[in-house]
């Protein structure tokens, strides 16, 4: 039995930020804390993204409420199979509390993604650089292809081609555009094209993964558990990216990734530092590859104490001590 409470969050952006899909004013969220019978802590964060296909904050709170000041992990299962991000809250803080708080050791730093929300955004991209970032997302698909694949000229021109890129299109694109932009991308330094078509559109995915040099990657795609069993058993080739906070529950996520190797990409949901320590701490015990970390994202919400702010790399002493998670609780 844990004791068991939870309090709302709400951070602002320093700007707008938006993909090609939707543009997101706050970010909503519930920070989680349970204590066993000798005292242990573990801190858990729910950061839903309902067009992902999780829960609303507003469903969740209902479900924290619903828990009570006690609670008993094994009676919850059943019913959180609707709630992903809850489930993976509660099961990420039970993590922490028996692993005592300690993350694994890093043999050497991590690279770390950087996100540009806009390709135009020359002083998104000047800091970055700045920072010595070595790979770099770019959301595409909110403006003309002409003028985007432009840009991202000049950027390959600032940088000399030397940066690695990620392009995200968050599944707005249609089977046209994606190849027109598949053509392009073949000249170019880019890791992969990311959820070019909506999700339910895989097959057509396949079809265009089959044509052109570029991997595309599944995100939308991707969202649960299930869906990552179901394409890892059609042996989808490209790879997968992963939102640990979304896709349900710890456990079941860790069995999964267990079953033999991947190409898999961990990213950010947008989370506090209590989130993205989780996450980020599954991501360094299921990696089987060095694949640049999504959580380069801290530095676009105006309240950056209560982020990681990792910088290009991540280090050991980089992810959120016990302490750190007590302090914001407090603040929060």
């Amino acid at each position: 039995m844990y004791r068991f409470q939870y309090k709302a969050y709400r951070r602002s952006f320093a700007g707008v930020f938006s993909n090609a899909r939707e543009s997101f004013p706050k970010r909503e969220g519930l920070l989680l804390r349970i204590e066993d019978r000798d005292g242990r802590v573990g801190f858990g964060e729910v950061a839903p993204i309902p067009s992902f296909g999780t829960e609303s904050f507003a469903s969740a709170l209902v479900a924290v409420e619903e828990i009570g000041e006690e609670m008993e992990p094994e009676a919850l299962r059943g019913a959180l199979s609707g709630y992903p991000c809850l489930a993976w809250g509660l099961e990420s803080a039970l993590e922490q509390v028996s692993s005592e708080g300690k993350w694994p050791e890093l043999a050497e730093p991590w690279p770390v993604c950087g996100l540009v929300s806009d390709l135009d955004d020359m002083a998104r991209i000047e800091e970055l650089l700045q920072m010595h970032f070595q790979c770099l997302k770019f959301k595409i698909g909110k403006g003309a292809v002409i003028d985007e694949m432009r840009a991202l000229d000049r950027f390959v021109d600032l940088s000399d081609g030397k940066i690695q890129i990620r392009l995200d299109a968050n599944g707005v694109l249609d089977a046209r555009t994606a190849s027109l932009w598949l053509e392009r991308l073949a000249e170019l330094p880019v890791e992969f094209l990311e959820q070019p078509l909506p999700k339910g559109m895989e097959s057509e995915m396949l079809r265009l993964s089959s044509d052109f040099p570029t991997p595309l990657a599944l995100d939308e795609s991707v969202g649960s558990v299930d869906d990552l069993k179901r394409w890892r058993d059609a042996q989808w080739p490209g790879v997968f990216v992963i939102k640990p906070s979304l896709s349900g529950s710890y456990r079941e996520l860790s069995q999964e990734l267990g079953q033999g190797e991947d190409c898999c990409v961990f990213s950010s949901s947008l989370e506090t530092k209590i989130g993205a320590s989780n996450a980020i701490g599954f991501a360094i015990r299921h990696s089987q590859q060095r694949r640049a970390l999504g959580f380069g994202v801290d530095d676009l919400f105006a309240d950056r104490n209560i982020g990681l702010g990792l910088g290009p790399f991540l280090q050991n002493g980089c992810l959120g001590s016990s302490d750190d998670f007590e302090r914001l609780w407090n603040l929060t």
